[in-house]
């Protein structure tokens, strides 16, 4: 599972637009990227793939907010244990630190728009505002917010620099403003439901992976074996449930330490029972000390 990173010598301005294909990974998918764009807070393109496969779309996390929208494709939005097929100009939206992905279904041309953004600087009133419990508008009828991605690329092809910036940023912002005002055609829109007790053991784990949690505490909760719990994890999320609630509280005491809080101050209201644990673990996550967090510019990427 990807877990974004930092990285302490990134450009103040790291911006760049393109327009080729690209052969990524293994050879198996061809992409065709039609527009790209990228700085500190907004990360944006427009792909095509053949041959897409989900091997090439890992499960992973990261600190800021993800939207997708399908152009087409035969895919899958996974979130936490839950899923919803999308179709042709369906808007899903992943908010930070949870864990989700797209599950490409079949070979059919997988192209869509991409957009990450630093939620707590582009937008940031019109965010809060969006309902946690939205997390797919179908777009079918909804002009406004189509018209938004077409633009997208209609100014991709006449502004660059700074002025693309410009244009990147104000859409975006105008895209969550309309996500706020949305009401999609099935207005709870429930998904796909991969395994109710997988649900229900994320939802338990939500709520105490600051304590000292256990797998023996969650397979109790839930009346089920270790090896169920085990089972269930792998398939629908590829990751142990130990690893999970670790990377639960990693990310938990990340966000503490960049708003300025000391590592020896919060290991424990992040679920550490001792600081040599926490530090190991965030070494190994973070790929640096947890003294560091503060001062480390952040590294994204799309992998959606």
């Amino acid at each position: 599972m990807y877990i974004a990173k930092s990285e302490q010598n990134i450009a103040k301005s790291d911006i760049f637009c393109y327009n080729r294909s690209i052969l990524l990974k293994d050879g198996a998918i061809m992409t065709e990227t039609f527009s790209h764009y990228k700085d500190q807070t907004i990360i944006f393109n427009h792909i095509q793939c053949h041959n897409p496969s989900s091997n090439h779309f890992p499960l992973h996390t990261h600190d800021i907010c993800e939207i997708i929208f399908l152009k087409e494709g035969d895919v899958t939005g996974m979130i936490e244990g839950k899923s919803y097929k999308l179709y042709q100009n369906d808007l899903i939206l992943f908010r930070p630190h949870a864990v989700h992905g797209i599950r490409i279904d079949s070979n059919a041309v997988y192209e869509r728009y991409n957009i990450l953004f630093d939620e707590k600087v582009v937008a940031n009133g019109a965010y809060q505002k969006i309902s946690p419990h939205l997390d797919v508008i179908r777009c079918q009828k909804n002009n406004r917010i189509k018209e938004l991605f077409q633009k997208l690329d209609f100014y991709y092809t006449h502004f660059e620099g700074e002025d693309f910036k410009k244009l990147v940023t104000g859409l975006v912002e105008e895209l969550v403003f309309n996500i706020t005002i949305t009401t999609p055609e099935h207005p709870h829109n429930p998904p796909h439901q991969s395994n109710r007790l997988m649900t229900k053991a994320i939802e338990y784990i939500d709520k105490n992976y600051t304590n000292c949690l256990s797998v023996e505490e969650i397979c109790s909760e839930l009346f089920i074996s270790k090896r169920h719990l085990q089972h269930l994890f792998m398939e629908h999320l590829q990751i142990t449930p130990k690893k999970y609630i670790n990377s639960k509280r990693l990310l938990k005491a990340q966000n503490l330490l960049r708003q300025g809080e000391k590592a020896c101050d919060i290991y424990l209201d992040c679920g550490f029972r001792d600081y040599g644990t926490f530090y190991r673990n965030y070494v190994q996550k973070f790929g640096h000390s947890p003294s560091v967090e503060y001062k480390s510019e952040i590294k994204r990427e799309i992998n959606s």
